[in-house]
């Protein structure tokens, strides 16, 4: 990975129902999340998990037109409405598991819908697919905020929780409201974390700093033209701040 930076996409939900999308447009519709994976199958893309990292030695030539897909907290319509999509591409991802909460009572008091979790076999199908599943605290807490006492099993305990429902290793945790700090990312690295998943934030080329891999969020208004760019390996090679004021 040179000039290269392999792109880790950042979604939460995929929705299909207007009533539900919630004020901080932590969503896409239905309709164009299947729009963005036609263009990225038929432009020749594969979808890597950190497992696959993990277990490979990859190159900036065997990265091209390789791509992460992300999905923070584990709403149920990941199982729903994403994963048939998922399948119909033959693509993985990664869903990052808040595994202490039935639902999304952390975003309640801020306005949003309540919408519940996956549950435990909606996992495990997606699991023996090929989803990848990782730790996303138990409570999505603001690990920055967090007591010495309480981070631990935030972090630790989240880990062990992925663990016994999924049966596998959990290697990647991505960091609630993309708060973290080196104390935080100590703690990740601590409990067995391989990689620390940030939102903007982060180093270019990840290699860089496996505890701070940066990720390109993929927002509802988005055009096809913006995924375009934002699905290409350079995206973060122009100034976030130009994009943020475009």
């Amino acid at each position: 990975m040179s000039s290269y930076s392999l792109p880790v996409l950042l979604y939460h939900r995929v929705v299909n129902n207007q009533s539900k999308t919630g004020k901080h447009k932590l969503y896409v519709f239905e309709n164009k999340f299947r729009q963005q994976m036609q263009f990225l199958k038929e432009r020749g893309y594969t979808t890597l998990t950190f497992d696959d990292l993990n277990s490979s030695k990859l190159s900036s030539s065997t990265l091209e037109k390789k791509i992460i897909l992300t999905f923070d907290d584990g709403y149920e319509d990941n199982y729903t409405i994403l994963f048939p999509i998922l399948k119909e591409f033959g693509f993985t991802a990664v869903i990052y598991l808040v595994t202490g909460q039935a639902y999304n009572a952390w975003a309640l008091a801020e306005g949003e819908p309540q919408l519940n979790m996956m549950s435990h076999h909606m996992i495990r199908e997606m699991s023996e697919y090929g989803i990848e599943f990782g730790g996303h605290t138990r409570t999505h807490a603001n690990l920055k905020n967090t007591s010495a006492k309480l981070l631990s099993d935030e972090v630790a305990g989240c880990k062990t929780d992925v663990e016994k429902i999924t049966g596998k290793s959990c290697i990647s945790f991505a960091y609630p409201f993309g708060a973290h700090n080196e104390t935080v990312e100590k703690v990740v690295r601590n409990a067995g974390y391989k990689y620390g998943i940030s939102t903007i934030f982060g180093p270019q080329i990840m290699k860089e700093d496996l505890m701070r891999i940066r990720r390109i969020e993929i927002r509802p208004g988005d055009s096809l033209a913006r995924f375009k760019y934002k699905a290409s390996g350079f995206y973060f090679q122009k100034s976030y701040l130009n994009y943020l004021l475009s």
